[in-house]
């Protein structure tokens, strides 16, 4: 004994004392009944007699709403109560509460939509209701006060919370050896969340040096208590192998647990893992499931996996409409590949209706967060006017956005809107440095384009041969509007030197990748023989393929052979419908002719009215035979 007495208590002391301790007990009984009501008016009872555990109950009531209307500020009133008796566990969450404050949640919706009503009665009946009113504003300092008699009272929680608040910077400016003391403490004595944060302070080296393998130790320990951001933390730091050796096994077991928390991260790296099989056995259906409750979480990476993983079609059947859903969704949390995604899906009608002015609006954001072929998309649709009002100034505008960040396709637009006017900024010097630019960037269009420039003299010293070269170059990549121009300069024009024989060789070869001009004009070289040995038949072929492409001279001139029999069977009603074909694309002559055979049934049935019309339309044309025709009443 140390001869030390303890203080005698007072007979009414140990009365209330015991009348607490029942009231304590039987509010517990019916706690466990769900009877919360009856719980309340006993705990209320136990506080009378003096019981801060009656008064930290009470405010735990009230935080859950249980036999009390959900107000947190009438459970810091009550935590108060217990705290200011020397309650540790009151003090800890009167801190936490402080810290963060508290927002009214549904009693604030109710106590604004009653304002709305009547603001004087809604303020008496809140007033009666809610006494300690129903929002509890932030409080750092005393928040930090209650915080530091908890953890003085052996509260180790409430050192892992002082040292997240110095850690993060929130409430106090950020003092890493203060914050390092304090998690330390919370951590030694279990726990989690100071062992995460404290494992996060290691690996981020923060005030120290970076520690991976000490990190790894703390997210461990806290992970095996259930912390889910720890779980998902290690599972990271496994799969890449920084801190531990690389184990993806481990990784996906560790990011399957905090999934089953219903961690959007953990569900997203989980599903992928199962999607691919790389560290968990391959599970089509579990991966989608993680991977769809991720993206109902919004998580980024999870919904962009799903438009992946349905338009590629990975181990099932592509589906464009459900990759549609999630590469729009994405789309619009802000993510600029999945803008430029949606818009070429809108575009091309792949997985939705196609809509050019939808279309338009995706590209327009992915161009404005960056994407620079987005950008080049949306100058070609002012360009055009597709899915927006045609703008050529706004076209040049996109168009340099894009050129600058090195975009070929829009180095060449650029360059030809200089050379319009359209825009109203004619600048020859500037578009050829544009051309030389996408030249240097391999572009086949700009060769051709700047090759223009040297036959003229525009904007560039004239020089056919630099010309040729690049002409030649662009050809031999397979461009065939290079190929043609080859064969226009070989042909003689642009005062060169001709050379037949290299006009025909290059006019075949823009032919043979379609090019409709090509065909035409070595149509003509094969008919005349020149530079090439004469082939009718050869030349009437290369005249049907380009009247397919839609060229009204080689319809016309294919028309002609097929009235006369010229390399190919004489059929009237053959050259009656190409005639009519150039006709209708503006080819004055077979309008005329093509309404002579309407007007006297020839190869077509007769049809005098609109036979004169088409002759009509030919002299309006400025056709004098036509208009000769029409004076002479024939």
């Amino acid at each position: 004994m140390s001869g030390a007495f303890a203080p005698s208590l007072s007979p009414w002391t140990k009365i209330h004392r015991a009348l607490a301790s029942r009231h304590i007990e039987r509010g517990e009984a019916a706690y466990a009944g769900k009877r919360f009501f009856s719980a309340l008016r006993r705990w209320r009872a136990a506080h009378s007699a003096g019981s801060s555990e009656a008064a930290f109950r009470i405010a735990e009531l009230y935080v859950k709403g249980e036999g009390v209307q959900r107000n947190l500020a009438e459970a810091v009133k009550w935590y108060r109560r217990a705290a200011e008796r020397g309650h540790s566990r009151a003090q800890f969450r009167l801190g936490l509460v402080l810290l963060n404050g508290a927002q009214g949640g549904g009693v604030a919706k109710w106590h604004s939509a009653a304002s709305a009503r009547d603001a004087e009665l809604a303020q008496r009946n809140a007033e009666a209701l809610f006494p300690s009113g129903f929002e509890v504003q932030p409080d750092p300092d005393e928040a930090l006060r209650w915080l530091d008699e908890a953890a003085r009272n052996g509260e180790r929680e409430a050192d892992g919370v002082v040292g997240a608040v110095y850690l993060d910077g929130r409430a106090r400016p950020r003092d890493f050896g203060l914050a390092r003391q304090r998690l330390e403490l919370a951590a030694a004595a279990g726990v989690a969340p100071a062992q995460f944060h404290l494992g996060d302070m290691l690996f981020r080296g923060l005030g120290q040096p970076s520690d991976p393998p000490g990190a790894a130790d703390w997210y461990e320990r806290a992970a095996a208590q259930g912390h889910v951001r720890a779980a998902v933390a290690i599972g990271t730091l496994l799969m890449v192998g920084q801190g531990r050796p690389q184990d993806k096994a481990a990784a996906g077991a560790w990011f399957e647990k905090a999934a089953e928390a219903n961690d959007a991260q953990a569900l997203c790296r989980a599903g992928i893992m199962r999607l691919s099989g790389d560290g968990l056995p391959r599970n089509i259906i579990r991966a989608e499931s993680y991977l769809r409750r991720a993206a109902k979480k919004d998580d980024l990476a999870a919904i962009l996996a799903l438009a992946e993983f349905y338009s590629r079609g990975a181990h099932v059947e592509p589906d464009l409409r459900e990759a549609y859903v999630w590469y729009r969704k994405a789309a619009e949390l802000g993510d600029g590949r999945a803008q430029f995604i949606t818009g070429r899906l809108c575009a091309t009608g792949a997985g939705v209706v196609a809509n050019l002015r939808e279309s338009a609006h995706w590209f327009l954001r992915s161009a404005k967060n960056g994407d620079p072929i987005a950008a080049h998309n949306v100058g070609c649709l002012y360009a055009r006017g597709d899915g927006v009002e045609k703008d050529a100034g706004a076209a040049a505008q996109w168009f340099r956005t894009a050129a600058e960040k090195g975009v070929a396709a829009s180095q060449v637009a650029l360059a030809q809107a200089l050379l319009s006017d359209e825009n109203g900024e004619r600048d020859v010097e500037g578009a050829r440095a544009w051309l030389e630019k996408a030249v240097a960037s391999g572009s086949p269009e700009a060769r051709v384009s700047l090759a223009s420039l040297h036959l003229t003299g525009e904007g560039a010293p004239r020089d056919p041969e630099r010309a040729a070269l690049l002409l030649r170059e662009a050809a031999e990549a397979g461009f065939a509007p290079a190929a043609r121009n080859l064969g226009h300069l070989c042909s003689g024009h642009f005062d060169c030197p001709a050379d037949l024989e290299d006009a025909a060789r290059w006019y075949r070869t823009g032919a043979e990748a379609g090019d409709a001009e090509s065909q035409y004009r070595l149509a003509l070289l094969l008919r005349a023989g020149e530079g090439v040995a004469r082939s009718l038949s050869d030349a009437v072929e290369q005249l049907r393929r380009a009247a397919a492409n839609g060229h009204a001279n080689a319809a016309f001139e294919l028309g002609v052979a097929c009235c006369t029999g010229d390399g190919t069977p004489r059929d009237v009603t053959e050259g009656a419908r190409l005639y009519a074909a150039a006709g209708a694309a503006g080819h004055k002559v077979a309008m005329f002719n093509w309404g002579v055979m309407l007007r006297d049934g020839v190869g077509v049935e007769a049809d005098e009215e609109s036979g004169r019309k088409w002759i009509a339309k030919a002299a309006e044309a400025g056709l004098t035979e036509a208009r000769l025709v029409l004076e002479s009443g024939r």
